[in-house]
Formats: structure tokens, C-alpha cells, sequence
């Protein structure tokens, strides 16, 4: 949430809310200033997309070109999609994202930076749309840019969009505890009909044995990774039964809790 010292309607500037989106998702790290030299901006991708390109085609070639796409695509859209919508469920701003320059490592995207902005919240049911149409323009940059080098079926990277997006949501429901499921699900159908991506992701109640239950990521698209030699079927795949992804998913949220304890 945002600090509680600004006054109501009170603008605040960018690099107060960064650190925000560092806390929900380690690992999202923006800093406020000029791009760096190994950072690419979303509108001029092309070059930062055939070094990761040829990254995974050396490091995985039997992966092949369908994990190749589908790699590549989530790397160049995991930072825009989660800081989009963390940015708006938790702090009622909207950034212009679409100024984000990335950080290209070998075989990674991560780290980026944005030019100074005062930030004005608003209402989060108008942002939601806004915040819809600026990611959905991102992704269709990208995608063209992609698209050029190494096919990938819009259908599919719609559909890993839309994962990125129901998963910042379950981020959202971590860093505020009394967001009941209902309401997270709601906000994710929200959020999908503004990106014209309705059915293309979702969230599934898992119940639990101790009572209740907890959203899980309900994939409609497989990320491919399971073609790599080292690679498996994750816990949401969609091309597990039901219960092969209940199981898996228990044992993963074991796992966190007693990390967490």
C-alpha cells in the first residue's frame, strides 16, 4: 500500500512506488533515471529479442522453436504485466509503462528504468481499463517484434499474457491477506474483458483439507518448458489432470509455509 502520510488527491512521484513493486515481487527492480546501455526500450526491441533468441537456441536446441517463442515472450512481457497491474491494485496509480526500458542479461530480462513521473491516484475500476489498453498496446509491440524473428501464434501469447496478469493478481491477494477469493476473481475477469483476453487465463479455488480455499493460476496454455532436457510440467500446467495439479500445487504451498515459518 501506499505510505500513509500523503495527503488525499496528493500526487507522489515515481520512485516511491518502486520499491512497492519490489516488495510484492522480488526481483522486479526499477530505479527512476535515463536508460542504461543494456537496457531496451518495448518500442525498439528487435535487437534485445535476437540476442535472447539466440541465448536459448545455443543453450536449449532441443527445446525447439515453440519453447523458444513462448521463453522469450514471457521475458519480454513479465515486468510490464506485473508491475502494471501491481501498480494498480496496490497504489491506485498508473505509470506510463510504456516508457520502461529493460534490462538485458544473457538468456534473461530483468531490472528496468523509467523517466520521472508524478503519479495521481484514482479510482482503481477506471485504472484497471486505462492500465488494459496501455498493456495490451505493449504486448502487441512486442509481439509484432517477436513475431518477426521466431513465429508465436497470437492465441498463445494472448493466453500467457493473460497468465502473467491472474498471477500479479494472486501477488496482490499475498501482500493484502484480507482480499477474499471472490473478489480476486472478480478482479481478474475484470481485467481480462479490458484486454479483450476473457477465458484466455483464470484462477481456480483449490480446496484445502484444513478447510477453505486457496486460488491457484488456472492456465489455459502450456509455457513449454517441459521440451528442455532439463524441463518438467509446472504445477499449473494445463496439460496435467485436475488432480495431477492439486497434488503438486499442496505440495508446493507445504513447502512455502514452512519456508514462511
Amino acid at each position: 500500500m501506499w505510505p500513509t502520510d500523503r495527503a488525499a488527491g496528493s500526487t507522489l512521484p515515481l520512485g516511491r512506488l518502486l520499491p512497492l513493486l519490489a516488495r510484492a515481487l522480488p526481483g522486479l527492480e526499477g530505479r527512476v533515471g535515463p536508460p542504461a546501455p543494456d537496457e531496451f526500450a518495448i518500442s525498439t526491441a528487435s535487437a534485445a529479442i535476437s540476442q535472447l533468441l539466440q541465448h536459448l537456441r545455443q543453450q536449449h536446441p532441443e527445446a525447439g522453436p515453440h519453447y523458444w517463442g513462448c521463453r522469450s515472450w514471457s521475458l519480454l512481457l513479465w515486468q510490464p504485466a506485473y508491475a502494471t497491474v501491481l501498480a494498480v491494485e496496490l497504489a491506485a496509480v498508473l505509470p506510463d509503462f510504456s516508457a520502461m526500458q529493460q534490462r538485458l542479461l544473457p538468456g534473461m530480462v530483468a531490472g528496468f528504468s523509467l523517466p520521472e513521473q508524478m503519479l495521481q491516484p484514482a479510482a482503481i475500476a477506471s485504472l484497471r481499463q486505462q492500465a488494459a489498453r496501455q498493456l495490451t498496446e505493449m504486448a502487441d509491440c512486442l509481439h509484432a517484434q517477436l513475431n518477426a524473428q521466431q513465429s508465436l501464434h497470437p492465441k498463445l501469447a494472448g493466453r500467457l499474457l493473460a497468465d502473467c496478469v491472474a498471477a500479479a493478481l494472486l501477488r496482490v491477494q499475498q501482500q493484502r491477506p484480507a482480499l477474499d477469493n471472490a473478489t480476486v476473481t472478480d478482479w481478474c475477469g475484470q481485467w481480462l474483458d479490458a484486454m479483450q483476453l476473457p477465458q484466455a487465463s483464470g484462477l481456480w479455488p483449490v480446496a484445502l483439507e484444513q478447510g477453505g480455499e486457496r486460488l491457484a493460476l488456472e492456465r489455459r496454455a502450456c509455457c513449454q518448458h517441459f521440451r528442455r532436457c532439463d524441463g518438467t510440467l509446472c504445477s499449473t500446467c494445463p496439460k496435467l489432470k485436475p488432480a495431477a495439479r492439486i497434488a503438486l500445487l499442496k505440495q508446493e504451498w507445504a513447502q512455502q509455509d514452512v519456508e514462511l515459518a
